[in-house]
C-alpha cells in the first residue's frame, strides 16, 4: 500500500501534458522514484522506466517496492549483450526476465518495467515475429462460444518441433526456464517468463490436462486451462535460408582477413551453422542476430500507445549509451583481432538513442534545468539532495528544526526507529510513528507539523521547498544508503541430489557379495517372466544379476580417496572378513559419538532471551532483503539458542550467500542474553574483515568487539585477554590464536567457526571442551564430505542457504588453455572499469616471474605479490594494501581462498588450474562476484598437463557456474576425489574396505543399537531388516518406453526397493502418474509385489515363492499362525491351505491380487 504521505505529496505534482513530452527539471536522483511512485501506481497500462545503469535500475526497484508497489508489478529488464562481447552464452535469468517483459507488454499488463539504456535499445525480435513464435495452448472448452485463441489439439511430435524452433532445449528433468522434456504422452515445458513450468498431458493429439508443477519436487501443484509458451530466445532458430546467407557473407569476409585466422574463423562458423541447422541453441547465437532477424526492433517497439515512458536523467542516458556502444565495439574489435569473429559493428546490435525521443507520451526527469527534450514542456521542480549533510549531523539537525518551524512535512524513513526516537526526544522535536496508512493532517495548517517517523530506509533524502516537504533517511542520519533489494524470481541453485547416479563402469557394493563393477541394466526372461536386472561383474569370471526389487542392497562405491578398490570373488571369505572389520571400527566410533552427543543432550544452559527491540533494530541495519532460505536458517538458529540445550549446527551456504549475517544475528542474540561470543577464522585477513563488519553493526549498541591476531601488539593482546576474562569484552574474533591456553572467558556462550572445512576435528572439539554447555555454529561454503554427510544423516543439525542474493549475477566461468592474449585481455577489461584482479598460481616457486610477466603484458598495472612463505606481517600488509586499492593485480597462492571480502575485485585468473582440487577452485571463484558487477573467472591450464581427474574437476566447475552450486559441487567432489575424512584419519581404512555408503550405514546402525542400550549383538545383526524375497510368475519391471532415461529408471527402482510402508508406495504411484502418465501393467505388478513384501514382512514372513501351481508364504518360527487365524482364513478363502508356518495359495490368473487380499485378511486377524 502506498503511504499516505506519498499520496499527499502527489497532489503537488504538475500534470502531464497529453501528447507532448514533459520534462521535470531540477529533480535530484533521490527524489526521482519518490515523486513518480504515486503516478506509476495509478497507471492501468504498462510503465517503462529507462535508467543509465543496472545499479540505478536496482535503486528504482528497491525504492518502489519499499513504497508499497506489489512485487508482481515490478519487472527488471537486463541487457543480454554478453554473447556479442564475450565467448559465452546469455544467462538463463537474463533471457527469462527479458522475455517476461516482452510478454507482459504484448498482453498490456499493468506492470512497471525498469531497464538500463542498453537493455531498452538492444536489438531483439520484432513484436509481430514474437507473437507468431508464441504458442497458446489450452484444454477444449465445452462452451463453443469461448473466444480464447488457443490450440487444444496438436501432435506431441509437432509440439516438440515448435519448441525446438523457438529455442527451447531438451533437459530431463525440467528445472529452468527454456527447458522441455517428453515422456510418452506427457510433455513438460518451462515457458520463458513464467513462474512455474507446466505439464501437458495428451490423449492422442488432444490436450487433456495442463498442470503447473514445482521444478524442485517435480510434483504438480495446480491445474490451469490455458498456457502461453513464448519463444525461449530473442532470435528465431528455424530458417535454413538465412543460414545460407550467413555462410556466404561470413566466408566473403573471412577471405579478407589475415590467412593465419582463416582456419579458426571457418571452424567457428561451421560449428555454429551446424547447431543452427539442428535447431540447437548455442552460446554464439546472438552474434548472428543481424542476419537472423527480418527487421530492426527493440523493447521500445513493444510499448502500447498508452504506455508511460519515464527517462531517468536524459543527459546521463546519452553518456551511458555512448559508453555501451564503445564497449561493444571494443569487444568486437578484440574478438576479430584474435580470429573469433569477422569484423562487426556495434550498430548492428543496438538501436539508435533517437528512438527514445520519438515517443508520444513520455516523462523525463532531469537533475539540471537544461534538457535534451527541448521540444517538450519543461517544469522546474526545485528539489535538492541532502547528500551534503551526510556525516554532518549538527547541520542536519539545524535544518530539521528550521523546516519544522516553517511548517514543512518532514518524513524520516529509517530502519533504526529506536535510535531516531531517542535523538528526536533529546532534540525536543515532536514526532508521530506511522506505517504510512494513517493520514497525518495538522489541525492548524499554519502551525508546525510533527515529524513523521516511517519504518524503512529509502536510500537518500531530499527537500522540495515548493511543496514544503523534506525526506530524511538513514543515509543522512547514519551514512547508510544501501537499499534492500528484492530476491530473484526463481532460483538457479540445484537441489540436493543423490549420489546413486550409477553409470556403467562404476564400482558398486552389494551388501552380501562385496565390491564389483556395474555393467548396466539388462532385461531377462526367466521361466516366461520378464524383468530388469543390474549386471555386476566380480573377479573373472564371476558375475551376478540383481533383481531391481533388491536394488536397496546395492550402493555406489565411494572411497576416502580416488584409488581403485579391490574387486571381490563371489562366495569368498574375504568380503565377510572386511565387513566384520569395518563393523568393529564403526562400533568404536559410534561409542565415542554417542558418548559426546549424550553429554550434549543432557547438558542444559539458560536459554537465550526472545528477540528484543534492540535485536530487531540491529537486524534492520542489514542492507539487503533476506532471502527465504536465509530467513529459514535464522529462525532455526534462534530456535536452537532459545532452547534449553546447547546448539551444534552446521550452516551451509554458497560463497557470498549471507552466512555472515546469520552468524551476526546469533552473536548479537547471545550477547543480549549476557554471554560472550568467540568467532574463529582460518586466516588473519578474514578475521580482520569480520571484525570490521561486526564492529560496524554492533557499535551503536555498545557491544565491545575485539580482534585477537598477529596484527595486534602484545600490550593490546594482554588487554583483550583481561577483558575476556572479566567480561568487559563481549565478543572476540581471531584465528587459531583463540585456541591458546591463555584465552579464558568469563561466560562463553557461543562459538562460531567460519569456513569450518579449514579446521581439523581436534581444533573444533577444543572449543566444545571449554564448556559443556557452549553453543556451536559452524559455517561452510563447500563442506568437505565429513561435515556434509554427518549433517545429512542427522548426526548434526544443518541449515542450508541456497537462494542467490538479490542483484547478484552468476560468475562467468571460462576454462581455457593458457595464452598471454587471454591474460592481457582479462586484466585490461577489469582495469578499464576501475576494478581489481586476483591472479592465483599453484605454488610459490616462480611467482615473481609470473608477476613480471603480468607487468609486461599490462604495463600500467600495479602488481603485488603475496604468499604464505612471506613473513606474516608483510603478507598481511600487502593484502590490506590491495584491499585499500593501492594495487590493481594481486599475484598470490591460495591465501586468497579465504581472504577479505573485496567487492571491487571482479576478475579471477587461475594459472595452472589443473593442479587445484575442485573445492579449492570453487572457493577461489567465490572471492569475486561479491557485488552487483559482472564477475569473471578464468581457469587456465596447460593442455599437455591435463589429467583425466583434473579435466573432470574443471568441467564440473564450468558446469556448476550458476549461483547456489556449492552444495551440488560438494557431492560431485565426493565422487571425484573420494569421501575424504568422514570422522577422522583413522577411519580411512574401514571406509576403503566397504565403501562410504555401507560404512555410513554401519555407523548409523551401531549408533542406533547403542542408543537403544543394546551393547551386545550389534556386530551380528543385519544392517537393515530386509524384506522377504519374492519369486512370482508375473512381469514386474519399469518398461523402457515408460521411463527411457536409464538413470531415472534406476532412481525409481531404488526408491521402490527402499520403500518400507504402503503409504510411501502410494505417494510414489501418484508421482509416477503425474510425471509419466498411467502406469503400465509391469510397473503396476512391481508396485504390488513390493506392497506384498512390505505386508508380509510386517506379518513375519521370510519368503514368498511359487512352487508348481502354488504360491507359498513361509513364516518365522516365532511368528507362527494361530489355529483360529487359520480357520478364519480358510473360511474366507476356500482354496487356501494353511499350516502353522506356511500358507499355500493356488496361483490362478491374478496371483498378486489374491496374495494381497490374503495378507490383508491376516493383518486384520492380528488385531483380533
Amino acid at each position: 500500500m502506498v503511504p499516505h504521505w506519498l499520496k499527499r505529496l502527489q497532489g503537488g505534482l504538475p500534470a502531464l501534458a497529453g501528447e507532448h513530452p514533459v520534462v521535470w527539471s531540477e529533480v535530484c536522483a533521490e527524489a526521482a522514484p519518490i515523486l513518480t511512485a504515486g503516478l506509476i501506481a495509478e497507471q492501468e497500462s504498462p510503465v517503462l522506466i529507462i535508467t543509465p545503469s543496472l545499479e540505478r535500475a536496482e535503486q528504482w526497484l528497491a525504492v518502489l517496492l519499499r513504497l508499497g508497489m506489489p512485487e508482481s508489478r515490478l519487472l527488471r529488464v537486463p541487457a543480454s549483450l554478453t554473447p556479442v562481447m564475450e565467448p559465452t552464452g546469455v544467462e538463463c535469468e537474463v533471457l527469462h526476465e527479458r522475455i517476461q517483459a516482452m510478454r507482459a507488454l504484448r498482453r498490456r499488463e499493468a506492470v512497471c518495467l525498469i531497464a538500463p539504456i542498453a537493455a531498452a535499445l538492444q536489438r531483439t525480435m520484432p513484436p509481430a515475429q514474437f507473437e507468431a513464435a508464441s504458442l497458446g495452448l489450452g484444454i477444449a472448452s465445452p462452451d463453443e462460444s469461448d473466444p480464447s485463441n488457443r490450440i487444444t489439439a496438436i501432435a506431441p511430435d509437432t509440439l516438440i518441433h515448435c519448441l525446438l524452433e523457438s529455442g527451447y532445449e531438451y533437459q530431463e528433468p525440467v528445472r529452468l526456464p527454456g527447458h522441455f522434456a517428453r515422456r510418452g504422452g506427457i510433455v513438460d515445458v518451462f515457458p520463458m517468463g513464467a513462474t512455474l513450468p507446466v505439464r501437458i498431458e495428451f490423449f492422442g493429439d488432444e490436450i487433456v490436462s495442463l498442470r503447473r508443477f514445482d521444478p524442485t519436487t517435480q510434483r504438480s501443484v495446480a491445474s490451469t486451462r490455458t498456457v502461453l509458451v513464448p519463444p525461449a530466445r530473442e532470435i528465431p532458430m528455424g530458417d535454413p535460408e538465412r543460414a545460407k546467407r550467413i555462410r556466404a557473407e561470413w566466408n566473403a569476409q573471412i577471405a579478407q582477413q589475415p590467412r593465419s585466422l582463416h582456419a579458426t574463423l571457418r571452424e567457428n562458423l561451421e560449428a555454429d551453422l551446424h547447431s543452427l541447422a539442428q535447431g540447437m541453441p548455442f552460446d554464439r547465437l546472438e552474434l548472428y542476430l543481424p542476419w537472423l532477424l527480418r527487421e530492426r526492433a527493440c523493447l521500445i517497439d513493444y510499448l502500447p500507445d498508452d504506455c508511460l515512458l519515464i527517462l531517468d536523467e536524459p543527459l546521463r542516458l546519452q553518456i551511458a549509451y555512448e559508453r555501451t556502444q564503445e564497449e561493444v565495439q571494443q569487444s568486437l574489435d578484440s574478438r576479430a583481432a584474435r580470429g573469433d569473429v569477422i569484423p562487426l559493428q556495434a550498430e548492428m546490435y543496438l538501436e539508435p538513442i533517437q528512438r527514445l525521443h520519438a515517443r508520444r507520451f513520455a516523462l523525463a526527469l532531469a537533475a539540471l534545468s537544461d534538457s535534451l527534450h527541448r521540444a517538450g514542456v519543461v517544469v522546474g521542480m526545485g528539489t535538492r539532495s541532502l547528500e551534503t549533510t551526510r556525516g554532518r549531523l549538527p547541520d542536519l539537525w539545524h535544518s530539521l528544526r528550521r523546516w519544522h518551524e516553517a511548517g514543512y512535512q518532514i518524513v524520516i524513513a529509517t530502519d533504526r526507529p529506536h535510535q531516531v526516537k531517542r535523538a528526536l526526544q533529546a532534540a525536543a522535536l515532536p514526532y508521530i510513528e506511522s506505517d504510512g496508512s494513517d493520514p497525518v493532517e495538522p489541525s492548524d495548517p499554519t502551525m508546525p507539523r510533527p515529524l513523521l517517523l516511517w519504518r524503512g530506509n529509502l536510500g537518500g533524502g531530499f527537500v522540495w521547498d515548493a511543496s514544503r516537504f523534506a525526506l530524511v533517511t538513514d543515509a543522512e542520519l547514519f551514512e547508510r544508503n544501501r537499499l534492500r533489494l528484492p530476491p530473484r524470481r526463481f532460483n538457479e541453485g540445484i537441489p540436493l541430489t543423490s549420489i546413486m547416479d550409477l553409470q556403467p563402469g562404476d564400482y558398486v557394493v552389494h551388501i552380501h557379495h562385496g565390491i564389483g563393477l556395474f555393467r548396466g541394466l539388462i532385461t531377462l526372461e526367466r521361466d516366461g517372466v520378464k524383468g530388469e536386472y543390474l549386471l555386476i561383474e566380480y573377479a573373472h569370471p564371476d558375475r551376478i544379476y540383481v533383481p531391481t526389487d533388491q536394488l536397496d542392497r546395492v550402493q555406489k562405491y565411494i572411497a576416502p580417496d580416488d584409488k581403485p578398490p579391490e574387486i571381490h570373488r563371489l562366495n569368498s571369505a574375504r568380503w565377510v572378513q572386511q565387513v566384520a572389520q569395518a563393523r568393529r571400527k564403526a562400533k568404536e566410533v559410534a561409542q565415542e559419538l554417542v558418548r559426546l552427543y549424550a553429554l550434549r543432550e543432557k547438558a542444559t544452559r539458560p536459554p537465550c532471551d526472545p528477540d528484543t527491540p534492540w535485536q530487531q533494530e540491529m537486524e534492520a541495519g542489514f542492507p539487503y532483503l533476506e532471502t527465504p532460505s536465509q530467513l529459514q536458517a535464522i529462525q532455526e538458529v534462534k530456535r536452537d539458542l532459545e532452547s534449553p540445550h546447547p546448539m551444534d549446527r552446521l550452516l551451509v551456504g554458497d560463497v557470498g550467500f549471507g552466512k555472515t549475517e546469520v552468524a551476526l544475528r546469533a552473536a548479537f542474540k547471545t550477547i543480549m542474553s549476557g554471554r560472550q561470543v568467540a568467532l574463529m577464522c582460518p586466516t588473519t585477513p578474514l578475521a580482520y574483515q569480520h571484525w570490521l563488519t561486526f564492529t560496524e553493526r554492533f557499535e551503536p549498541f555498545g557491544v565491545q568487539v575485539a580482534l585477537l591476531s598477529r596484527l595486534i601488539s602484545p600490550v593490546e593482546q594482554r588487554r583483550i585477554l583481561h577483558g575476556l576474562k572479566t567480561g568487559a569484552i563481549d565478543m572476540v574474533i581471531g584465528t587459531h590464536r583463540l585456541l591458546s591456553n591463555d584465552v579464558q572467558f568469563k561466560n562463553l556462550g557461543l562459538v562460531i567457526i567460519d569456513e569450518e572445512q579449514r579446521f581439523g576435528v581436534m581444533q573444533k572439539e577444543r572449543f566444545k571442551q571449554l564448556r559443556g554447555d557452549v553453543d556451536v555454529l559452524s559455517t561452510s561454503a563447500t563442506p568437505i564430505p565429513r561435515t556434509l554427510y554427518m549433517a545429512l544423516n542427522e548426526i548434526r543439525d544443518m541449515s542450508l542457504i541456497n537462494d542467490p542474493p538479490p542483484g547478484r549475477l552468476p560468475i562467468r566461468t571460462y576454462v581455457l588453455p593458457y595464452t598471454d592474449w587471454t591474460v592481457c585481455e582479462a586484466v585490461l577489461r577489469e582495469l578499464q572499469r576501475d576494478g581489481q584482479v586476483f591472479y592465483v598460481v599453484p605454488r610459490v616457486q616462480g611467482i615473481e616471474h609470473v608477476a613480471e610477466r603480468v607487468k609486461q603484458l599490462v604495463s600500467h598495472a600495479r602488481v603485488a605479490i603475496a604468499h604464505g612463505q612471506m613473513p606474516a606481517q608483510q603478507m598481511e600488509k600487502v593484502v590490506l594494501d590491495f584491499y585499500q586499492r593501492r594495487y590493481d593485480v594481486l599475484v598470490s597462492t591460495t591465501i586468497i581462498e579465504n581472504g577479505l571480502d573485496m567487492p571491487n575485485v571482479n576478475t579471477l585468473i587461475v594459472e595452472g588450474a589443473e593442479r587445484f582440487g575442485l573445492a579449492q577452485l570453487y572457493q577461489l571463484r567465490g572471492r569475486v562476484g561479491r557485488s552487483d558487477r559482472q564477475a569473471y573467472a578464468y581457469f587456465l591450464f596447460k593442455p599437455g598437463k591435463l589429467t583425466e581427474r583434473a579435466e573432470e574437476r574443471l568441467q564440473a566447475l564450468k558446469e556448476f557456474s550458476h549461483l547456489g552450486s556449492g552444495f551440488a559441487l560438494a557431492l560431485r567432489d565426493l565422487e571425484i576425489r573420494g569421501a575424504g575424512n568422514l570422522l577422522g584419519e583413522e577411519q580411512h581404512g574401514a571406509m576403503r574396505l566397504v565403501g562410504y555408503e555401507l560404512y555410513q550405514a554401519m555407523l548409523r546402525d551401531a549408533i542406533h543399537h547403542l542408543r537403544q542400550g543394546e551393547t551386545h549383538g550389534a556386530l551380528d545383526t543385519p544392517l537393515e531388516e530386509e524384506l522377504p524375497p519374492a519369486q512370482l510368475p508375473v512381469d514386474a519391471y519399469i518398461p523402457a518406453d515408460y521411463i527411457a532415461d536409464v538413470a531415472q529408471r534406476l532412481g525409481y527402482y531404488k526408491r521402490i526397493a527402499g520403500s518400507r510402508t504402503r503409504e510411501e508406495l502410494k505417494a510414489l504411484v501418484r508421482e509416477l502418474r503425474d510425471r509419466y502418465g498411467a502406469l503400465p501393467p509391469p510397473l503396476k505388478n512391481l508396485i504390488r509385489l513390493m506392497e506384498a513384501r512390505i505386508m508380509a514382512h510386517a506379518l513375519g514372513a521370510v519368503s514368498l515363492a511359487s512352487e508348481g501351481n502354488r504360491l507359498i508364504v513361509k513364516f518365522k518360527p516365532d511368528r507362527r499362525l494361530k489355529a483360529r487365524w487359520q480357520l478364519a482364513l480358510q473360511k474366507q478363502f476356500p482354496h487356501l491351505r494353511t499350516y502353522p508356518d506356511e500358507l499355500h495359495l493356488p496361483l490362478g490368473k491374478q496371483p498378486l491380487e489374491t496374495l494381497i487380499q490374503v495378507l490383508l485378511a491376516l493383518h486384520a486377524l492380528h488385531g483380533v
